[in-house]
């Protein structure tokens, strides 16, 4: 029989059963994933152990005492178990029948005394009611969005009927075999509450004993082997021991089309060990508040990750694309993107105390965070692509106060999660402003000032693209052009490949402006300026040489261009090419370059001043200022793409690749 102690025991998974079966490692998340995809695909059967923390006694515990109540009334002393008592006194098993006759002799009378044991307040008035259990009401939270409806109950109370009507939902009950001739077609039905054994207001039907739990009769018995054909079984709280009849219909008629779940606090004993092996149930070792309770976290959590995204990215994006392509500045759009962007700041995962959350799973948390991100990454996308200076101001300021990390002591990763978040936005709103060819905005977004953090300001770039690599991946910029590729490709309509494309410019801009930020550029430029005036020196000594002094006049070219080269090759160390999501092509006698690069080098050099990125005072906002810094990139990009060529060798040898992405050494799509 069920105690309070053992309730309390372990909520594991039993070891070793999960993992025999081929089941996944947590079950209940597989179970969750199931109804959701397959609403009602379930029955539960309901034991004893569901009501066990509602305080309700179990239909064993009911017997024990209405025999001590015969006892008293003959004056006898119980020196043994009260089953025992009883056969040995009466020559017969205990049976509720004959009990009930003992101690009240009317029909009106035997009910009064069985509601005394699930009511009672009813007998004083001072009692506590029995409510519904925490397991009960979650499987009724698990009613009322359609996961489950029929519910197959052992036990004499009414606590199912009492969670379910808690949601709002009037649950069909039968309580007899000739209610369930009543019944109609069970896929109709919202919710059925079955009481396979009676309940305590029909006490001459309930079922407790061997003999009673021996063999149910015709009209149950195809009632229960109909629902078996149809469904799988979630049972919880049921120890299967005492329960002959049932046993035998679940053993010949449960099928096989779903998995069934068993959820139970103790090892199941031999019997119900036995049957679930043959009908191959999942085991969850558990309390079933605990593990109910879960499963119906996990099915929300579910629901509203599909609600969320991609569903709510739809229509968000939808909409303020709409209203944000009229003649006037949309009023509904930017209280949504505020709203959308407030309710992030507030997200629980940015305020709850670092060390609760060190005890948790990093990528867990990361996922979290980036899933939240993209409903405001979409709108400010959205915002950017569509948008002008006006609606640049609805998010820019936001965006900022995800730069700075948490203010107090903890995990450095931990701590930058506020930059995580920023991160998705800032990336949407670059990468935004390369596809609409807003390159001023681009330039302010990787020009802006970060807030202010420990001792020193950061660029909002160097800040927040820092952040991707927390994410403790080794290619971040790719991590985050997954994540935001529904954004871009389904929602923006750019196209899989203008989006890479977009994101790949991005990316070269970021590592423009983050090399001519550096202090050293202007002296490295002017070095390498020299150098190539050399260059041109040698050049015209050789035109004008004779052949005496040819030879002499190439060897100085010789030695200026290789001059030149270091002169270069200075200047692209200050290039930080390291998690870019840029693309390198091997190209014959040097280090290989950014095809990207090479093909924005070839239109800045045809369009000069009326280029979109000299316009935008990229580089020095002149056509050859932007060129020199534009060549440092692509060596720089040439010089770590050749390395990552190597890297990707397989273990035996075989051709280098000539053509990759730098950061995941992957080959781009043609």
């Amino acid at each position: 029989m069920t105690t309070h102690a053992a309730a309390a025991s372990d909520e594991r998974t039993a070891p070793g059963q999960e993992a025999a079966r081929g089941t996944s490692f947590d079950s209940i998340l597989t179970l969750a994933s199931v109804l959701d995809a397959t609403p009602g695909s379930h029955a539960v059967l309901l034991g004893a152990g569901i009501s066990i923390s509602a305080g309700v006694p179990s239909a064993w515990g009911v017997q024990q005492e209405l025999i001590r109540r015969i006892a008293r009334a003959e004056a006898a002393e119980l020196l043994e178990e009260p089953h025992q008592w009883y056969e040995k006194r009466f020559g017969v098993e205990a049976e509720y029948g004959p009990l009930l006759e003992m101690l009240a002799s009317t029909p009106d009378a035997r009910q009064a005394l069985m509601r005394e044991f699930f009511e009672p307040e009813s007998v004083d008035p001072e009692a506590p009611a029995p409510k519904p259990s925490s397991a009960h009401r979650s499987l009724a939270r698990l009613a009322k969005t359609g996961k489950l409806r029929i519910f197959l109950t052992l036990n004499f109370d009414h606590l199912m009927e009492k969670a379910l009507r808690e949601v709002g939902i009037e649950p069909v009950v039968a309580r007899t075999v000739e209610d369930l001739a009543g019944l109609p077609p069970l896929h109709t039905l919202r919710a059925v509450v079955v009481h396979l054994h009676g309940d305590y207001l029909s006490p001459l039907a309930m079922r407790n004993t061997d003999s009673e739990l021996a063999v149910y009769g015709d009209g149950l018995d195809d009632f229960i082997a109909r629902v078996l054909r149809d469904h799988a079984l979630l049972a919880v709280g049921w120890s299967a021991e005492y329960d002959k009849a049932l046993r035998a219909l679940v053993d010949a008629h449960l099928l096989e089309r779903y998995t069934s779940y068993w959820i139970d606090y103790a090892e199941l004993q031999h019997e119900a060990s036995a049957l679930a092996d043959r009908k191959k149930f999942v085991r969850i070792r558990g309390t079933a508040d605990g593990k109910v309770g879960r499963l119906a976290d996990a099915v929300a959590a579910i629901a509203d990750r599909q609600a969320r995204h991609p569903l709510s990215l739809t229509e968000a994006v939808t909409t303020a694309k709409r209203e944000l392509g009229g003649n006037r500045v949309a009023i509904s759009a930017h209280d949504r993107l505020r709203e959308e962007l407030t309710r992030l700041r507030e997200h629980p995962d940015l305020h709850r105390p670092i060390t609760e959350l060190g005890r948790e799973s990093y990528p867990q948390i990361v996922g979290r965070l980036i899933e939240a991100s993209l409903i405001p990454a979409g709108l400010v996308a959205a915002a950017v692509y569509w948008g002008d200076e006006r609606t640049d101001r609805w998010w820019f300021d936001d965006m900022r106060r995800f730069s700075a990390d948490r203010s107090e002591d903890g995990v450095v990763r931990l701590l930058a999660l506020p930059r995580l978040c920023g991160t998705m936005l800032y990336q949407a709103a670059l990468v935004g402003s390369v596809a609409a060819g807003r390159f001023a905005l681009s330039r302010q977004l990787l020009h802006a000032t970060a807030e202010r953090h420990s001792d020193q300001d950061k660029t909002l770039s160097q800040q927040l693209l820092a952040a991707r690599n927390h994410a403790g991946n080794n290619a971040p910029s790719a991590r985050a052009l997954k994540a935001l590729y529904p954004i871009f490709v389904e929602h923006l309509s750019l196209g899989e490949r203008a989006y890479e494309e977009a994101w790949e410019l991005a990316d070269v801009l970021a590592m423009v402006e983050g090399l001519g930020a550096d202090a050293s550029l202007d002296a490295r430029r002017n070095t390498l300026a020299a150098e190539r005036r050399k260059v041109a020196d040698a050049r015209r000594e050789i035109a004008e040489a004779d052949n005496d002094h040819v030879e002499h006049a190439r060897q100085r070219l010789r030695e200026a261009l290789e001059d030149e080269a270091r002169a270069l090759e200075k200047l692209a160390y200050l290039a930080n090419v390291i998690g870019a999501h840029v693309r390198y092509t091997s190209r014959l006698g040097d280090h290989g370059v950014a095809p990207a690069v090479e093909w924005l080098l070839s239109e800045v050099r045809r369009e000069g001043l009326q280029h979109p990125l000299v316009q935008a005072k990229f580089g020095d906002g002149t056509p050859e200022g932007l060129n020199v810094v534009l060549e440092a990139v692509s060596l720089a990009v040439g010089r770590l793409g050749t390395e990552r060529a190597w890297q990707s060798l397989p273990p035996g040898g075989g051709a280098i690749p000539g053509y990759l992405w730098v950061d995941t050494q992957q080959v781009p799509a043609l």
